[in-house]
Protein backbone atom coordinates (compact mmCIF):
# COMPACT_ATOMS: atom_id res chain seq x y z
CA UNK A 1 0.00 0.00 0.00
CA UNK A 2 1.14 3.60 -0.77
CA UNK A 3 2.24 6.00 1.49
CA UNK A 4 -0.54 8.64 0.28
CA UNK A 5 -2.89 6.10 1.08
CA UNK A 6 -1.60 5.10 4.33
CA UNK A 7 -1.63 9.52 5.02
CA UNK A 8 -5.33 9.34 3.86
CA UNK A 9 -6.04 6.78 6.32
CA UNK A 10 -4.52 8.52 9.46
CA UNK A 11 -6.45 11.67 7.97
CA UNK A 12 -9.63 9.91 7.65
CA UNK A 13 -9.37 8.47 11.06
CA UNK A 14 -8.50 12.45 12.58
CA UNK A 15 -10.98 13.20 11.37
CA UNK A 16 -13.76 11.24 12.17
CA UNK A 17 -12.23 11.24 15.76
CA UNK A 18 -13.04 15.06 15.67
CA UNK A 19 -16.43 14.41 14.32
CA UNK A 20 -17.44 11.69 16.71
CA UNK A 21 -16.44 13.97 19.59
CA UNK A 22 -18.38 17.15 18.36
CA UNK A 23 -21.79 14.90 17.46
CA UNK A 24 -21.59 12.23 20.75
CA UNK A 25 -20.06 13.44 23.19
CA UNK A 26 -17.92 10.48 25.53
CA UNK A 27 -18.57 7.06 25.04
CA UNK A 28 -17.50 3.98 26.44
CA UNK A 29 -15.20 1.54 25.37
CA UNK A 30 -15.72 -1.01 22.60
CA UNK A 31 -12.93 -3.04 23.00
CA UNK A 32 -13.29 -6.90 24.63
CA UNK A 33 -9.19 -6.18 26.07
CA UNK A 34 -11.00 -2.43 27.55
CA UNK A 35 -13.89 -4.27 29.21
CA UNK A 36 -11.75 -7.18 30.27
CA UNK A 37 -9.42 -4.87 32.18
CA UNK A 38 -12.31 -3.00 33.49
CA UNK A 39 -14.16 -5.45 35.15
CA UNK A 40 -11.08 -6.98 36.91
CA UNK A 41 -10.13 -3.47 38.61
CA UNK A 42 -13.84 -3.51 39.39
CA UNK A 43 -12.53 -6.48 41.87
CA UNK A 44 -9.76 -4.43 43.06
CA UNK A 45 -6.68 -1.74 42.35
CA UNK A 46 -4.13 -3.27 40.34
CA UNK A 47 -0.54 -2.40 38.69
CA UNK A 48 -0.56 -2.89 34.80
CA UNK A 49 1.71 -5.68 34.74
CA UNK A 50 -0.32 -7.55 37.64
CA UNK A 51 -3.10 -7.16 34.60
CA UNK A 52 -1.37 -7.87 31.48
CA UNK A 53 0.56 -11.20 33.20
CA UNK A 54 -3.46 -12.40 33.92
CA UNK A 55 -4.26 -11.45 30.51
CA UNK A 56 -1.80 -12.78 28.48
CA UNK A 57 -0.69 -8.93 27.02
CA UNK A 58 2.64 -6.88 27.25
CA UNK A 59 2.44 -4.77 29.85
CA UNK A 60 3.30 -1.78 27.71
CA UNK A 61 0.48 -2.17 25.80
CA UNK A 62 -1.90 -2.78 28.65
CA UNK A 63 -0.64 0.53 30.39
CA UNK A 64 -1.31 2.63 26.77
CA UNK A 65 -4.86 1.07 27.08
CA UNK A 66 -5.49 2.18 31.00
CA UNK A 67 -3.65 5.83 30.13
CA UNK A 68 -5.95 6.75 27.05
CA UNK A 69 -9.17 5.54 29.50
CA UNK A 70 -7.59 7.49 32.10
CA UNK A 71 -8.06 10.59 29.77
CA UNK A 72 -11.58 9.56 29.24
CA UNK A 73 -12.01 9.47 32.90
CA UNK A 74 -12.84 5.40 33.57
CA UNK A 75 -9.72 4.95 35.42
CA UNK A 76 -7.05 7.19 37.95
CA UNK A 77 -3.87 6.44 38.41
CA UNK A 78 -2.04 6.46 42.04
CA UNK A 79 0.87 4.94 43.63
CA UNK A 80 1.76 2.97 41.28
CA UNK A 81 -2.13 1.33 40.90
CA UNK A 82 -4.56 1.72 38.42
CA UNK A 83 -8.28 2.15 39.82
CA UNK A 84 -11.63 3.06 38.25
CA UNK A 85 -13.51 6.03 38.79
CA UNK A 86 -17.32 6.14 39.09
CA UNK A 87 -17.94 6.16 35.96
CA UNK A 88 -15.95 3.63 35.39
CA UNK A 89 -17.30 1.41 37.85
CA UNK A 90 -20.63 1.89 36.38
CA UNK A 91 -19.34 1.08 32.70
CA UNK A 92 -17.92 -2.32 34.31
CA UNK A 93 -21.11 -3.09 35.68
CA UNK A 94 -22.66 -2.92 32.52
CA UNK A 95 -20.12 -5.17 31.17
CA UNK A 96 -20.82 -7.95 33.90
CA UNK A 97 -24.77 -7.59 33.52
CA UNK A 98 -24.10 -8.02 29.74
CA UNK A 99 -21.70 -10.80 29.85
CA UNK A 100 -24.23 -12.55 32.40
CA UNK A 101 -27.20 -12.07 29.80
CA UNK A 102 -24.62 -13.66 26.99
CA UNK A 103 -23.67 -16.69 29.27
CA UNK A 104 -26.97 -17.72 29.79
CA UNK A 105 -27.82 -17.56 26.14
CA UNK A 106 -24.98 -19.98 25.66
CA UNK A 107 -26.84 -22.38 28.13
CA UNK A 108 -30.20 -21.46 26.26
CA UNK A 109 -28.39 -22.57 23.06
CA UNK A 110 -26.90 -25.73 24.80
CA UNK A 111 -30.55 -26.98 26.58
CA UNK A 112 -32.11 -26.32 23.25
CA UNK A 113 -29.54 -28.66 21.64
CA UNK A 114 -30.02 -31.48 23.97
CA UNK A 115 -33.77 -31.25 24.24
CA UNK A 116 -34.19 -31.61 20.25
CA UNK A 117 -31.78 -34.69 20.42
CA UNK A 118 -34.48 -35.98 22.98
CA UNK A 119 -37.29 -35.05 20.80
CA UNK A 120 -35.89 -36.87 18.18
CA UNK A 121 -36.01 -40.14 20.08
CA UNK A 122 -39.88 -42.10 20.24
CA UNK A 123 -41.01 -41.71 23.42
CA UNK A 124 -40.34 -44.80 26.08
CA UNK A 125 -43.93 -45.06 27.60
CA UNK A 126 -46.70 -42.18 28.61
CA UNK A 127 -45.00 -41.15 31.53
CA UNK A 128 -42.43 -39.66 30.21
CA UNK A 129 -44.39 -38.38 27.42
CA UNK A 130 -46.96 -36.58 30.47
CA UNK A 131 -42.89 -34.94 31.87
CA UNK A 132 -42.01 -33.63 28.65
CA UNK A 133 -45.63 -31.93 27.47
CA UNK A 134 -46.97 -31.32 30.75
CA UNK A 135 -49.80 -32.37 32.99
CA UNK A 136 -52.56 -30.96 30.50
CA UNK A 137 -50.84 -33.02 27.43
CA UNK A 138 -49.76 -29.01 25.82
CA UNK A 139 -46.47 -28.22 25.32
CA UNK A 140 -44.80 -26.09 28.35
CA UNK A 141 -44.35 -22.58 27.10
CA UNK A 142 -40.47 -23.03 27.46
CA UNK A 143 -40.25 -25.72 24.97
CA UNK A 144 -43.38 -24.77 22.65
CA UNK A 145 -41.15 -21.51 22.03
CA UNK A 146 -37.92 -24.08 20.57
CA UNK A 147 -38.34 -24.87 17.08
CA UNK A 148 -36.34 -26.54 14.60
CA UNK A 149 -33.09 -26.73 15.38
CA UNK A 150 -30.39 -23.95 16.98
CA UNK A 151 -28.27 -22.74 14.39
CA UNK A 152 -24.59 -23.56 15.43
CA UNK A 153 -22.68 -21.43 12.51
CA UNK A 154 -22.37 -18.70 14.91
CA UNK A 155 -20.30 -21.34 17.16
CA UNK A 156 -18.75 -22.89 14.03
CA UNK A 157 -17.44 -19.79 12.64
CA UNK A 158 -15.86 -18.59 16.36
CA UNK A 159 -14.29 -22.22 16.24
CA UNK A 160 -13.06 -21.42 12.60
CA UNK A 161 -11.74 -18.16 14.09
CA UNK A 162 -9.77 -19.21 16.97
CA UNK A 163 -8.21 -21.51 14.95
CA UNK A 164 -7.00 -19.18 12.61
CA UNK A 165 -6.36 -16.66 15.22
CA UNK A 166 -3.62 -19.46 16.67
CA UNK A 167 -2.41 -20.71 13.63
CA UNK A 168 -0.85 -17.27 13.17
CA UNK A 169 -0.34 -16.32 16.59
CA UNK A 170 3.54 -16.75 16.04
CA UNK A 171 3.71 -14.84 12.91
CA UNK A 172 1.65 -11.19 14.84
CA UNK A 173 3.04 -9.29 17.62
CA UNK A 174 1.10 -8.41 20.58
CA UNK A 175 -0.69 -5.32 19.34
CA UNK A 176 -1.13 -7.21 15.53
CA UNK A 177 -2.68 -10.43 17.52
CA UNK A 178 -5.74 -7.52 19.37
CA UNK A 179 -6.13 -6.43 16.03
CA UNK A 180 -6.51 -9.77 14.54
CA UNK A 181 -8.42 -11.09 17.03
CA UNK A 182 -11.11 -8.07 16.60
CA UNK A 183 -11.18 -8.46 13.33
CA UNK A 184 -12.01 -12.52 13.96
CA UNK A 185 -14.39 -12.22 16.14
CA UNK A 186 -16.62 -9.85 13.88
CA UNK A 187 -16.79 -12.67 11.52
CA UNK A 188 -17.52 -15.09 13.51
CA UNK A 189 -20.40 -12.40 14.83
CA UNK A 190 -21.59 -11.12 11.68
CA UNK A 191 -20.35 -13.86 8.98
CA UNK A 192 -18.62 -10.84 7.54
CA UNK A 193 -14.71 -10.37 6.83
CA UNK A 194 -14.41 -6.42 6.48
CA UNK A 195 -15.58 -3.83 8.35
CA UNK A 196 -15.74 -0.23 7.73
CA UNK A 197 -12.06 1.64 9.47
CA UNK A 198 -14.15 4.29 11.83
CA UNK A 199 -16.95 1.72 13.10
CA UNK A 200 -13.71 -0.57 14.07
CA UNK A 201 -11.59 2.43 15.71
CA UNK A 202 -14.87 2.85 17.75
CA UNK A 203 -15.64 -0.42 18.68
CA UNK A 204 -11.98 -0.67 19.91
CA UNK A 205 -11.60 2.19 21.73
CA UNK A 206 -8.60 2.20 19.70
CA UNK A 207 -6.00 5.38 19.29
CA UNK A 208 -6.00 5.78 16.01
CA UNK A 209 -2.39 6.45 15.46
CA UNK A 210 -1.62 3.05 17.19
CA UNK A 211 -4.42 1.09 14.72
CA UNK A 212 -2.90 3.00 11.79
CA UNK A 213 0.28 1.18 12.48
CA UNK A 214 -1.15 -1.75 13.42
CA UNK A 215 -2.96 -2.06 10.67
CA UNK A 216 0.30 -1.39 8.21
CA UNK A 217 2.02 -4.51 10.28
CA UNK A 218 -0.56 -6.99 9.28
CA UNK A 219 -1.19 -5.51 5.59
CA UNK A 220 2.47 -5.98 5.21
CA UNK A 221 2.28 -9.29 6.48
CA UNK A 222 -0.47 -10.52 4.33
CA UNK A 223 -3.46 -10.59 6.68
CA UNK A 224 -5.87 -7.90 5.50
CA UNK A 225 -6.48 -5.54 3.25
CA UNK A 226 -7.36 -1.86 3.13
CA UNK A 227 -10.12 -0.19 0.20
CA UNK A 228 -10.44 3.37 -0.33
CA UNK A 229 -14.54 3.28 -0.70
CA UNK A 230 -15.56 6.47 -2.01
CA UNK A 231 -18.60 6.64 -0.63
CA UNK A 232 -18.31 4.91 2.50
CA UNK A 233 -14.85 5.53 3.45
CA UNK A 234 -12.01 3.12 3.97
CA UNK A 235 -12.78 -0.46 4.38
CA UNK A 236 -10.62 -2.83 6.25
CA UNK A 237 -10.77 -6.51 5.25
CA UNK A 238 -9.08 -10.26 5.76
CA UNK A 239 -7.23 -11.25 3.45
CA UNK A 240 -7.49 -14.27 1.12
CA UNK A 241 -4.58 -15.53 2.91
CA UNK A 242 -6.47 -15.30 5.97
CA UNK A 243 -9.73 -16.45 4.53
CA UNK A 244 -7.78 -19.47 3.72
CA UNK A 245 -6.78 -20.20 6.74
CA UNK A 246 -10.14 -19.82 8.03
CA UNK A 247 -11.28 -22.33 5.59
CA UNK A 248 -8.83 -25.13 6.78
CA UNK A 249 -9.93 -25.08 10.07
CA UNK A 250 -13.05 -25.58 9.56
CA UNK A 251 -12.40 -28.77 6.81
CA UNK A 252 -10.16 -29.21 9.80
CA UNK A 253 -13.55 -29.18 12.44
CA UNK A 254 -14.97 -31.51 9.87
CA UNK A 255 -12.64 -34.40 9.71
Amino acid sequence: MSDDLWRAVKEYLEQHEEAKAKARGRRGPRSRLVDAILVMLLAKPMRAAEIAGILGYQTRYVSSYLSYWKTRGYVEYEAGLWYLTPLGEEYAREVLERESRDRFNEFAVIAQRILSTVREKPAINDKRRASIRGAAGKPLPFIAGLKGKPDNKPQERAASARCALEVSREDLTGDELEVMSFLLDHYAKWGTTYIYLDQMQEEMGADFQWLVKTLRGLQTKGYIYIYRDPRLGMRVGLSKKSKELIEACEAGARL
